[in-house]
């Protein structure tokens, strides 16, 4: 039971929010995940919270199964929820947006202003020769790539692919998944490593998007994405890091000055 009878019951909290959405004529499945979103941050929904059964909450909100297990999936993705198998959906840590964000200065149409960006870690692998390799030299132990999931204000998403050469950011690979979330990557190779990026560089195209990252970006397979390469170097021109980035189509302008936070 609750210590504080002020806030609702997770499914009530949910209902609220979700029909008080209803006359701004979003999709039911963005409806559903702002509800959410809006709950949580209003203390209404707190950590730990259990969630009722997908198809209870479906039934209740008078939505489908499938939209259910989207908004509720896409939460899960972005660190909002949890999904523990065979016990249930429960309410996540509260997230924090990545301060000094140097790639994803994206401007809101309506402010002006820079939305607020998350980073989800979707893994971290170590691969062989690419075309990284040009950029960042050859490297007898291979190359750290870092994969995460750039949500931009929870409008759209973003996927980053990072290469680090694994000779001088071998570390990486022992850093907790958790400190590799919703922080600028770059301030880690420089207080973790003593390599800060002074300076990148990067070229775009427009590409079709592969199935994987275009399901991370909520796309359909084969949408176009507009696909930005960036290369970091350090003190004396030295390369430490080469980066694809995705961006997906948007009504909201990315600021290319990639020399620094915001």
């Amino acid at each position: 039971m609750r210590a504080d009878d002020s806030v609702l019951s997770p499914a009530n909290a949910i209902s609220r929010y979700f029909f008080r959405l209803g006359p701004l004529g979003l999709s039911k499945h963005a409806q559903l995940r702002e509800s959410i979103i809006q709950a949580v941050n209003d203390g209404q929904l707190r950590y730990q919270d259990k969630l009722p059964p997908e198809k209870a909450l479906g039934d209740l909100l008078s939505i489908s199964l499938g939209t259910t297990q989207k908004a509720l999936g896409t939460l899960a993705a972005e660190g909002y929820l949890v999904r523990k198998h065979g016990i249930g959906t429960f309410i996540g840590q509260p997230r924090r947006a990545i301060q000094k964000s140097w790639h994803y200065r994206f401007t809101d149409p309506a402010t002006g202003e820079h939305l607020p960006v998350f980073a989800h870690l979707i893994g971290r692998t170590v691969v062989g020769d690419g075309p990284w390799t040009k950029t960042l030299g050859p490297d007898a132990q291979g190359y750290i790539r870092i994969d995460r999931r750039i949500s931009i204000d929870e409008r759209f998403a973003c996927v980053s692919e990072l290469y680090l050469p694994k000779s001088l950011f071998e570390g990486m690979l022992d850093i907790p998944a958790a400190r590799l979330e919703d922080v600028n990557l770059k301030e880690i190779l420089e207080m973790e490593f003593g390599y800060p990026t002074v300076e990148a560089k990067g070229g775009a195209r427009l590409v079709r998007l592969e199935p994987r990252i275009a399901t991370l970006m909520d796309l359909a397979p084969g949408s176009w994405a507009l696909k930005i390469n960036i290369h970091g170097k350090t003190r004396g021109q030295q390369p430490i890091s080469y980066q694809k980035m995705f961006v997906p189509p948007s009504d909201c302008e990315l600021d290319m000055d990639f020399t620094g936070a915001s």
